[in-house]
């Protein structure tokens, strides 16, 4: 039988309950979620996320060039909903999301957390075992369920979370971390080599009972901090957004 090349790739979104003392699977979606797509942190025992003396977590730095890359692709998202948004703002880069992203990433867990952090801050999860060209590629699956997502808040498929964090209009911020990892524990089974990429959001979207953006003419409904300033369909700070340059 011919050896053949089988890429993996998992994405994982947190959804969390306002004012919840507890992190909670809440998805929106009318249909049952599947334990495949969906992972909580709620209950998971600290020492279920202890590594063994063989995995190594080895640090991939996020490029100038990706980062660019990741907020051009946010935003031209977030600038193409359907139906078109009121009041989406668009997303600037987050040095300090960033970091709590590769301090979570750098343990090599498939599970979202830290768990205090969750209650204020919003997480999409992707793993894959095979090669990708661009980190882009990384994100893509979770743009890929607005196939399922019907607006205000319906989800015909297993799970539309990672989108619905992508076009949250509040959520302004992003900053994400990649990770190498070997010997990583994926829904039982061990992957030899993985490559995890973990983005946190600010502010956090997916509260259960919301809408992820008022529908409307784009940017007429913008908060009063813009100024009135639009830019690709999105609330913009009145200078045109400059692409991101990491010394």
């Amino acid at each position: 039988m011919a050896a053949a090349c089988v890429q993996l790739l998992l994405a994982a979104s947190l959804w969390l309950t306002p004012l919840s003392e507890a992190a909670a699977v809440a998805p929106l979606n009318l249909g049952a979620p599947s334990d495949l797509w969906m992972l909580s942190a709620a209950g998971s025992p600290s020492d279920l996320w202890m590594l063994s003396a063989a995995e190594s977590r080895r640090r991939r730095d996020v490029s100038s060039r990706e980062i660019n890359a990741l907020l051009a692709y946010h935003n031209r998202v977030r600038s193409q909903v359907s139906p078109p948004a009121a009041n989406m703002e668009f997303m600037l880069w987050d040095e300090g999301l960033a970091k709590s992203a590769d301090s979570w990433a750098s343990q090599c867990v498939w599970d979202h957390g830290p768990t205090q952090a969750m209650r204020y801050m919003g997480q999409n999860l992707s793993i894959t075992t095979g090669r990708y060209q661009s980190i882009t590629d990384l994100v893509r699956s979770w743009y890929e369920e607005r196939h399922h997502f019907s607006y205000p808040n319906r989800c015909s498929g297993a799970v539309c979370s990672h989108y619905t964090q992508m076009v949250w209009a509040s959520t302004k911020k992003v900053g994400c971390a990649v990770r190498k990892c070997s010997n990583m524990k994926v829904f039982g089974n061990t992957w030899k080599e993985a490559t995890l990429l973990v983005c946190n959001y600010s502010m956090k979207g997916n509260w259960v009972g919301d809408v992820p953006y008022k529908r409307g003419k784009p940017c007429s409904v913008c908060p009063s901090s813009y100024g009135g300033s639009c830019w690709r369909n999105q609330c913009s700070p009145k200078t045109t957004p400059r692409r991101l340059t990491r010394l």
